[in-house]
Parts: C-alpha cells; structure tokens; sequence
C-alpha cells in the first residue's frame, strides 16, 4: 500500500505549500483539509498511514481532532504541528497519543525527516495488524517478502504449480524459505482444503521413520500392538511434505520410489499394497547429483522427484528486498514478544545490506528478534548490533606469513568457529537448538563442533 499523508491546517496557503513540497520530495500521497471536520471526513473515506495536522485551529483544535482519531483508529500515526505558545499543549498531545510535534516555523528538511520516521512507524504498525489480522487467514503470495525480480519470478512459479499435481524438489540453502513456498503450493492448489503433512526425515530415527511413513499392522514387530496408519495415509487426498529429503536413508528410498511410481504402499509387516491419492512436495539444501555421485542418493528417486524443481533464492541475490524483510520481521517479532516495533536505522539497514547471510532470511529474521528483546530504545543502531565485535574474531591470531598459506587459513578458521560458537552459546545461555537456529547450522552439525572443539555447553547456562 502506498504511503499517504493528511495535512490538517486551517491556514489555507500553508497547507498548499507543504501538499507541493512533501509530493515533490517524498514518494507518497499527500491528502489536505483547513478543518478539523474536513480531516475526520477524509479519514473516512481514504487509506491514511500518517496525519500531520496543526494544534490551533478554530471550531475543533488539534487537541479534539488528535482525540477522535485515536478514538477511532488508536494505531494512526499523528505528528502535531505548534506555534510558540502552544508547546505545552503538544506535548500534553504526545501523552494523548501523538507520535512526536514540530514546532513552527520549522525547517522542511527536519519535517521531511520527521514524516519520514513516522511512515516508517505506520508501515511498521500495518504490517503488525496484518499479520495478527492474517493469523487465521489462509496463507497467500504475500507471505513471500520482497519486490525483487527473483522472488516476483518464484511467486509466478508457485502460482503455476500450484495449479497442477505435479512432484515437486524444492531446492535452496539453508533457511530461504523452502517450508514456506512448500505451504504455499499447497495452499493454493486443489488439495489445500485439506491439511498438508510436514515430516522432517532426518527428525525421525532409521529405525522407526519406515513405520510412520508407511503405517504397520499389528505384529508386524516387537511393540507393534495395534494397526498403525502412515503419515501418507494421513495425507490421503492432500499434500505431503518430506523435508530435508537428502538425508533419507537409502532402504527407505527404494520404497518411497514405489510409492513414487505406482501411487501405493504396502504397510510394514502387510501382505498387500494399496492405492493413495497424495501429492509429494520434497525439499532439500542438498546437492542431490553429487549425493548421487557418491552413492548416497538413488538417481531414480532423483528423476521422480524433480518433475518440477523450484529454487529458492538465497538473501545475498535479493539484498534490495532486506529493508522489506527487516520491516516485516520487526513487526513479527514485536507481535509474538509482545512489545512496541522497534524501527531500523538508516546506518544499520546499509549495514544488513552489505552484510553476507549464510543462514539467509532465518538467520535475519533471528537476528532481527534478537535485537527486539535486549535493545532498550525504539531504534536499532549501530552500537547496538555489536558488528566490530563480530569483525575481530580471531584478529589476534599470528600472521606468520613463513608458515604455509593452508596451515595459516585453518588455523584462523579454527579460532573463528570456535569463537563464534562460544559468544552463540553466551548469548543464548547455552541452548543449543536456539544456537542452531541463529547461525543456521543444522543442529547436528554445531553439536559435532561443540563436541570437536571440546566445549562445556553447561559453562553458559
């Protein structure tokens, strides 16, 4: 939605003035009205994100209008204009709901920099409302944030397979988005109706995954007292979700490629096969032909899944869309702390820009929540990010240029890994699935380094 101003001001030459500056030097709509009545009608009519209105007005003052906007709509973003005399009075407003004042006559740059925060707030605010709005709604393209050409191509490419019922290989580094385009092809396709089944391979031990994909008859093993019924049962007419598909141990390939082919399981320990209607939605970060090189991954199954291969771009290829995402995930984040949306910096929102994302969105998203709780004031700065720190890891490790290049490089990487992981730990008190979510490291993979450089997770807790 476009960024919209009301200016509210009974001096008529005023309110033109400021109409043709502010839609001169900002990208937004700029509505006007010479009373207070005027502006209550107006924002009846028309989307507003932010009214900035005069405190001295004949028939109803600043103060009465600021009262019925918040009666009406307590999230609208209202910059209070004051003379002189009326300081005490704009500041009484702040108390009343207003988000800040300026005070006349006052300098257009210090307005436009003022309008500017308070959009940022109102953009901040919608996108809150729409997602606890959007909560119990069903999910949509607009889950996917970002105006770049490569997630307008992916929303297309979603939008098209969800109209089919084809397989489909969900490809991408860690945390793009994979779970997410998943939810979405389904939602929007004829199956959605109906409720899509998550497994996560790798969650679920060798032994026991064979049993909840495909169900088993009583007796079928030790333990096995009663009939169970499969997660691809369940997913019977709907969509099924095999995520992380690249650790699937390889018995249970040769299985899921009957399943793949004929359209039906067999139960452990049944006599026969039966038929099931269920779309396969799979999804990996994975290098599947080069799994296939090595043995560990069946070229067929391979073949079967990737009927349509869907790739999910990672954040440094769309760094345009950061301050959308940063925007969205600061809104998400005050939402479930339950707490008021801190804004970004313009220093610090350059910075997330230039700053390499190995764990892409979700490692922002949490980046961006963690900020949200221990920063004390409404905005993020640089200070607060802590990015030198991060920088001088491993600086005091002795560049002894005589030594082999490759010697020298582990050594650093060593350090820095080592390092990283000890402040990840620091930070979230020794839990170390928090830890793999942050850094975007499978959680097995960080215990393997935990445990490689000899690290007391209790020492943090």
């Amino acid at each position: 939605m476009k960024d919209t101003i009301l200016i509210v001001d009974d001096e008529i030459d005023l309110v033109a003035g400021l109409k043709r500056s502010i839609s001169r030097e900002m990208e937004c709509a700029v509505f006007t009205a010479t009373s207070g009545e005027e502006a209550l009608n107006l924002l009846s009519d028309k989307p507003v994100s932010l009214v900035l209105t005069d405190v001295s007005m004949p028939e109803m003052d600043g103060m009465t209008l600021l009262n019925k906007i918040m009666s009406l709509n307590p999230s609208l973003t209202v910059i209070m204009m004051s003379g002189y005399g009326t300081i005490e009075i704009a500041v009484k407003a702040l108390k009343h709901g207003a988000y800040d004042f300026i005070q006349k006559p006052f300098e257009f740059e210090k307005l436009v920099s003022l309008l500017n925060k308070g959009l940022a707030k109102s953009r901040l605010q919608h996108e809150n409302d729409r997602m606890q709005l959007g909560k119990n709604q069903q999910i949509s393209l607009d889950s996917l944030i970002g105006k770049s050409s490569r997630i307008q191509q992916t929303r297309n490419q979603i939008k098209t397979l969800s109209k089919t019922d084809v397989t489909v290989l969900i490809t991408g580094e860690t945390g793009t988005g994979k779970d997410v385009a998943a939810r979405l092809i389904h939602a929007m396709s004829a199956r959605g109706k109906k409720q899509m089944v998550t497994v996560n391979c790798p969650a679920l031990p060798e032994g026991l995954l064979e049993s909840e994909l495909f169900g088993h008859v009583k007796g079928a093993f030790t333990g096995a007292d009663s009939e169970k019924k499969g997660l691809f049962d369940s997913a019977e007419g709907s969509t099924i979700f095999l995520d992380e598909i690249g650790d699937l141990p390889l018995s249970l390939q040769t299985k899921l490629l009957r399943v793949l082919q004929n359209q039906e399981l067999k139960p452990v320990g049944a006599g026969q096969s039966h038929k099931i209607d269920v779309r396969i939605i799979a999804a990996t970060n994975q290098n599947l032909p080069e799994k296939i090189e090595s043995g560990e991954f069946r070229a067929d199954l391979f073949y079967r899944l990737n009927v349509a291969n869907l790739v999910m771009p990672d954040l440094n290829k769309i760094k345009e869309d950061i301050p959308l995402l940063a925007n969205h995930f600061l809104a998400k984040a005050a939402f479930e702390l339950k707490t008021e949306a801190k804004m970004i910096s313009a220093e610090v929102l350059e910075r997330l820009q230039t700053t390499d994302w190995p764990g892409n969105t979700r490692e922002l998203e949490n980046a961006i929540r963690a900020w949200t709780a221990t920063i004390p004031t409404d905005t993020v700065q640089l200070e607060h990010i802590d990015v030198e720190e991060a920088e001088g890891f491993g600086a005091d490790i002795d560049l002894d240029l005589n030594g082999p290049y490759k010697q020298l490089k582990e050594k650093i990487i060593e350090r820095f890994t080592k390092e990283y992981v000890c402040r990840l730990l620091k930070q979230t008190e020794g839990n170390v699935s928090i830890s793999a979510k942050i850094s975007g490291i499978k959680r097995q993979s960080l215990q393997k380094i935990i445990n490689r450089y000899e690290i007391n997770v209790r020492d943090y807790r």
